[in-house]
């Protein structure tokens, strides 16, 4: 059901199929079964992120504190400063979990709840920055850094796509995080307040199907145009894409995203290029009754290919040694297989003896033989001489 729909909305935004062309000025998709990258666009820009911060500041959160159920007081001070900025709409004296906050800050992208959190962990702003830069330092990224919580546009809060793939790739792996990211809709019950996800309203508004995407998080400021960081499965592949610097007079961000996941899943799939024992050469062996080796694949093998792409189009290439003798043992490497499409190389692995092999052994027969023919030589003499 879900390709269905995504190729009936493919087909409407015009996808073109012999390319890929998208607005968005920055971008990265993985394929996360193989945790590879399988489309760039200047995913290495250092550039303003907006509301994709706040990836950040959720799992810094989760990762700071023992009980997700503890209890923050909204005070004047976590309300400061956030004209021009999505609000859930607290107010002083409210009451909220942690969980509150954490679907308020990633659903509807609350900058208030931003700066709760933030406030509540560290006492300040800059302290909980400091926390947020050491997070992604652990994650390994080196091309990020924050200076508040909220996504607002400035020098020191900056990413890449790149960057924010692999954070948002380690933050996936928290159950909470995922939870909270794949959420559309959440009720805050101690002040009896809905909250649902910007994709989910912007779709809404603009009468867009968005339900390809799993999870996701919006971001939007003039400085850094239209952000969108997403997931989505589709025949067995699990994609997970950053776009960023779409033109924020659009919702060209939204329009990439299905483009992509549709240019992907239409064109590219897994491919069998290798069945368990099936037979890639058969090599000689020399003074044995076994005559013969067989080379057989190890394994089941697939790879994530263009879906033009067919085993009978494959180039299966061996090289190495073409005939046994005594003097290779079980377990010695005997050759490389590779796989090739046209002149390129999609998968090789090595080949080792897995059988004992046995020979002649000639010396042996050679030394018995002559030893048989003393016996029978001096018997006959014997015999002459009697």
């Amino acid at each position: 059901m879900k390709k269905l729909i995504l190729l009936i909305i493919t087909l409407f935004l015009f996808i073109n199929v012999k390319g890929l062309e998208i607005n968005s000025k920055n971008a990265i998709l993985y394929n996360m079964n193989d945790k590879s990258i399988i489309y760039e666009k200047n995913s290495q820009d250092i550039v303003q992120i907006a509301s994709l911060t706040k990836i950040v500041t959720a799992i810094t959160v989760i990762e700071n504190t023992d009980n997700l159920e503890k209890e923050v007081t909204i005070t004047s001070r976590m309300l400061k400063g956030l004209d021009g900025y999505v609000k859930a709409g607290f107010k002083v004296g409210d009451k909220l979990t942690y969980m509150d906050l954490l679907y308020a800050l990633m659903l509807p992208s609350a900058a208030d709840a931003a700066q709760a959190l933030a406030i509540d962990i560290s006492g300040s702003i800059e302290s909980f920055a400091n926390l947020m830069n050491q997070k992604v330092e652990e994650i390994g990224v080196t091309n990020s850094k924050f200076d508040n919580p909220i996504g607002m546009d400035s020098e020191n809060n900056y990413s890449t796509a790149s960057d924010l793939a692999k954070i948002l790739i380690y933050s996936l792996e928290n159950e909470t995080f995922k939870t909270i990211f794949n959420t559309n809709y959440y009720t805050i019950n101690s002040i009896n307040k809905k909250i649902e996800k910007t994709l989910t309203v912007t779709s809404n508004l603009y009468n867009l199907d968005t339900s390809i995407i799993d999870g996701s998080k919006t971001g939007f400021t003039y400085g850094a145009g239209m952000c969108l960081a997403s997931t989505t499965s589709i025949d067995r592949v699990d994609y997970l894409l950053i776009t960023l610097g779409a033109d924020v007079r659009t919702i060209n961000n939204l329009k990439d995203t299905i483009n992509i996941y549709g240019y992907y899943s239409t064109n590219y799939g897994y491919i069998n290029i290798l069945s368990k024992n099936e037979l890639l050469k058969t090599i000689e062996v020399k003074n044995s009754k076994t005559k013969a080796y067989d080379i057989k694949s190890p394994e089941d093998k697939e790879l994530y290919l263009e879906k033009t792409i067919t085993k009978d189009k494959l180039t299966y290439k061996y090289e190495g040694i073409e005939k046994l003798n005594r003097d290779i043992k079980k377990g010695d490497k005997i050759g490389t297989v590779t796989i090739l499409n046209n002149y390129d190389i999609l998968y090789s692995f090595d080949v080792y003896l897995d059988v004992e092999i046995k020979y002649y052994n000639y010396p042996l027969y050679i030394g018995t033989g002559f030893i048989l023919f003393l016996v029978i030589f001096i018997k006959v003499k014997k015999f002459k001489n009697s």
